[in-house]
């Protein structure tokens, strides 16, 4: 059985995807309504008890494989045993069963406030979770699934197992994914971690594993990457257990920044004196040729009204520069800031992927964000229409913004272009306001749905010129408008 928990803000709008799907059924809970507009108002009773939590939604989703089901009684007989292990015994909630997929699967949507206005804890609630499904998969005789936290590092490609047939070597990745587990198995602190991740793994390697832990200029942290024998990997590109944030929610590590950061920087004082150059084990973007740079921004300016200023402070950055055949490419990057692969932008407008690897990297996206903490993000459909929206968003009052990440969800142009594993679903969980903002594409549907589903908080807006470039054309050519400004610097 797999388990998924959001934390949300709206009530209504959860209750209304669940109700709103072909075949839902209400099948317990401890609530008199029937639909979302009495649940909804059952649910602000909670609210009234404790205001100052703001996101008082909890939902679950609990899911078996396509070969087992259950009747309806079992499933709610279990959605209350979950519920009462996760720490709701005193909280409304309802159970939700869904039959719009292979796979049988339940919903519960409680109030994270107790009838006593107290909080129900979230500390370590994802492996509190994974803890109690083993027991309820054992009680109920139902298969057992790899925890999330188990299989969250990057499977082996083709490539790695051929190497391990033919040679009995694990690749560098590999090895570095097992040292990490060993060292991690006690729930070591961040400086821990990275002293023995320094210390050689065996008598027979030269030397251990060196670790960058990324900081911005305001002091916070921005990511870690690892090293071993010359070879480097972000901790996205060896699986989220393995990122700065993923280290202690799923694999323990304790950080407290007061207590760590001065011994944190002591200890890259000594990665970067054992450190080894490192090897480029990818291919290479597309090669950038500078002269013809001023062409491409007059031609990005001119076809799709994006201001110079703009285009200039993404080339200076590296986001975004000619390439020899004298096209726009565009550079996705991870979270942590590491690109991924690129996406030249052809003269039909659509979007050709050139992966930095092998196999494509699915954990990047072309992304611009306008302070390093955000508390809001809009997703969007290509790089066009990130800079489009930008643009257009540069003409409200500068008070009035939010610090805002805009994240390039894929092409727009086919459902295989919007990949779900591009969605930093883990970081948007954590703010208060996200929004869908896809151009007008009735193929993405099913994905829009998926997401609402995912992040209560989320809300969709829709351009009314079928795409956010064509409302900034439209602005720009209209002279009663409000003209795009030409900043001397983007604040990005």
């Amino acid at each position: 059985m797999i388990g998924k928990q959001v934390k949300g803000k709206s009530f209504r709008g959860l209750l209304n995807y669940l109700f709103g799907k072909e075949g839902a059924k209400q099948i317990g809970g401890n609530m008199e309504g029937t639909n979302p507009r009495e649940l909804a108002a059952e649910f602000r009773f909670s609210r009234q008890l404790n205001p100052k939590v703001s996101r008082a939604v909890y939902h679950a989703s609990l899911s078996l494989p396509h070969n087992e089901s259950l009747d309806d009684d079992t499933w709610h007989e279990i959605a209350q045993k979950y519920l009462q292990a996760m720490g709701f015994g005193m909280n409304q909630y309802i159970v939700v069963r869904h039959v719009d997929r292979e796979h049988d699967h339940a919903h519960i949507v409680a109030s994270r406030i107790q009838l006593d206005g107290t909080t129900v804890s979230d500390s370590w609630d994802y492996r509190r979770s994974e803890a109690v499904i083993r027991k309820l998969e054992q009680e109920y005789n139902l298969q057992s699934v790899q925890p999330s936290w188990e299989k969250d590092n990057r499977s082996q490609t083709t490539g790695e197992r051929r190497q391990l047939a033919r040679t009995g070597e694990e690749s560098v990745r590999v090895r570095i994914q097992r040292s990490l587990d060993q060292a991690t198995h006690d729930h070591p602190t961040m400086p821990e971690l990275i002293e023995r991740c320094l210390r050689p793994a065996s008598p027979t390697q030269q030397r251990g594993i060196n670790v960058w832990v990324g900081y911005t200029r305001t002091g916070k942290v921005k990511g870690i990457s690892y090293q071993l024998d010359g070879v480097a990997f972000s901790g996205t590109h060896l699986g989220k257990a393995y990122t700065f944030s993923g280290l202690q929610k799923h694999r323990g590590v304790s950080y407290i920044p007061k207590r760590d950061d001065k011994r944190i920087q002591k200890l890259m004082e000594q990665t970067v004196e054992n450190a080894t150059p490192a090897v480029t084990q990818t291919n290479s973007l597309p090669t950038p040729e500078p002269a013809n740079w001023e062409q491409i921004r007059h031609n990005l300016n001119q076809q799709y009204n994006l201001p110079n200023s703009l285009l200039t402070e993404l080339y200076q950055k590296g986001w975004l520069y000619a390439s020899e055949a004298g096209q726009p490419v565009f550079v996705e990057r991870t979270l942590d800031d590491i690109p991924t692969q690129a996406k030249q932008l052809e003269p039909t407008g659509d979007f050709t992927a050139i992966p930095l690897n092998s196999e494509p990297t699915k954990n990047g996206s072309f992304w611009i964000a306008t302070d390093t903490t955000v508390t809001r993000a809009v997703l969007l459909s290509d790089p066009i229409e990130v800079l489009s929206v930008i643009a257009l968003e540069s003409t409200i009052d500068k008070k009035q913004r939010q610090p805002t990440l805009y994240w390039s969800v894929g092409d727009g142009l086919h459902p295989a272009g919007c990949d779900r594993e591009q969605i930093p679903l883990e970081l948007l969980h954590s703010l208060d306001t996200v929004v869908i903002a896809f151009k007008d594409n009735e193929k993405i549907e099913d994905l829009v749905s998926e997401i609402l589903a995912q992040l209560p908080q989320a809300k969709r807006v829709t351009p009314s010129q079928g795409s956010w470039n064509g409302l900034l054309t439209d602005s720009n050519l209209q002279p009663k408008q409000t003209r795009i400004p030409e900043p001397k610097s983007w604040e990005l």
